[in-house]
Order: C-alpha cells, then structure tokens, then sequence
C-alpha cells in the first residue's frame, strides 16, 4: 500500500499523523511555489486560494506553529488554507490535502 494510502486512512481512522521531518516541509514548499507558478492561480476566481497559499509559504517557512493572524487574510478560502499550513506543521494533515486545493 502507498505511504499516500496510508496517509489518507490515518486521516479518516482520526489518527495522528507523523510530523513532518525538514526534508518533508521543504518538498511541501516546492511543490506549493510550483502551484503558484501555474497560470489557472492568476484568474480572479482564484484569488483566494492563492492569497492562502502565499501566507502557507510564510508559515511553512517560518515553521509557525502558532500562527494566529488570520485576522489579516480576506476570505475564508485564504484563512483555511493557512489553517491547513499550520495543521500540515502539527502532524493533523496530510501533504496531499494542503498541496491539492483545487483551482477553478
């Protein structure tokens, strides 16, 4: 079974998942910029979801586990997906869900 199958089932059993290691984080910020690299992101229904994964960067980068400026972002969209961040740093989410937030 894939380490993502897993992962997935973890999530629906209400387990924890393993925290992530640096390396981990730092594919997880790769392939976010990667994200914010695709055309589809720049469309004005996408907004959001760019907004949350730029600050997702930040608190990636930082490893901010505390982060409580959630105040600053403008949708619900962008204030999730920074939730998510800080979640993915605690070891309650999996990569696959941060990194694949669906674009219109």
């Amino acid at each position: 079974m894939k380490q993502q199958d897993l992962n997935r089932m973890a999530i629906f059993l209400g387990q924890k998942l393993p925290i992530p290691q640096q390396e981990h984080i730092a594919d997880t910020i790769r392939k976010i910029e990667v994200r914010l690299q695709e055309k589809k992101i720049n469309k004005f229904v996408n907004a959001s979801v760019k907004e949350g994964y730029t600050k997702a960067l930040e608190i990636l980068k930082s490893n901010d586990v505390g982060f409580d400026k959630y105040h600053e972002l403008k949708t619900l969209q962008s204030k999730s997906i920074a939730a998510i961040a800080v979640d993915y740093l605690k070891g309650e989410c999996a990569q696959e869900v941060l990194c694949n937030i669906p674009l219109k």
